[in-house]
């Protein structure tokens, strides 16, 4: 392929957020309950946008923000599922166990992914780009096709900060106030630079998938590099 064939949407999101949405109690009245997962994409779409000098208007991200989410495969959602060049799974055990999440997983890893030419990619560094939400267990009871990825961690910082950042993942650090802010920033900003490395070295051909195409389960297949 040439590079004018790597076309992206102009309306398509660099990078697609995807989350277990924490859900309201039985009875009672529908809130906002994932704050956090809006601080951290605000934060990382105003840093991917900086980066790339994206203009005045255009999207950095997509964050499903339906208060009740994971009902209806909706047309902004499969859009930007299927047309983004990053996809950032939140992964928690709340994540694993939802039906919805995979589907996310599954609408994006099906996109063939290509190479750009001349691009030198760090090996392991794919447009998937899992990220320690809460606490992960054991990383061998994670399913294979998250398994197999490489699970984003930040580096060149101060030597206190990434051990932080695995120890209690984002929501932790947020949770965490002044004590987990510094270690914040810098992992937000860390996985922005991933996010902008992502684009320049890959190209995910656009496929809007029909929810009636989608598994379940995490899958593996359809997301080998060209």
């Amino acid at each position: 392929m040439t590079e004018d064939e790597f076309r992206v949407d102009p309306r398509a999101p660099v990078f697609f957020l995807s989350y277990a949405r924490a859900r309201h109690r039985p009875g009672e009245p529908p809130r906002d309950t994932n704050q956090k997962v809006f601080q951290l994409y605000v934060d990382l779409s105003d840093h991917v946008s900086e980066l790339l000098g994206l203009p005045a208007g255009s999207t950095a991200g997509f964050l499903d923000r339906v208060l009740d989410g994971g009902q209806v495969w909706a047309d902004d959602l499969a859009f930007a599922a299927g047309n983004c060049q990053a996809f950032i799974p939140l992964v928690s055990p709340q994540y694993l166990r939802s039906v919805w999440c995979a589907r996310e997983w599954n609408a994006f890893v099906r996109r063939r992914q290509v190479r750009r030419p001349d691009a030198r990619a760090t090996p392991g560094e794919q447009p998937v780009i899992p990220v320690n939400w809460s606490v992960l267990g054991r990383r061998r009871d994670l399913p294979a096709a998250i398994r197999r990825r490489q699970v984003f961690s930040p580096t060149g910082l101060p030597p206190d900060i990434a051990p932080q950042y695995q120890q209690e993942g984002i929501y932790g650090l947020l949770s965490l106030g002044r004590n987990g802010k510094d270690a914040y920033d810098a992992v937000v900003w860390r996985l922005a630079q991933r996010v902008v490395r992502a684009v320049d070295t890959h190209w995910v051909e656009p496929y809007v998938a029909d929810i009636e195409e989608l598994g379940d389960g995490f899958e593996e297949a359809g997301d080998e590099l060209d």
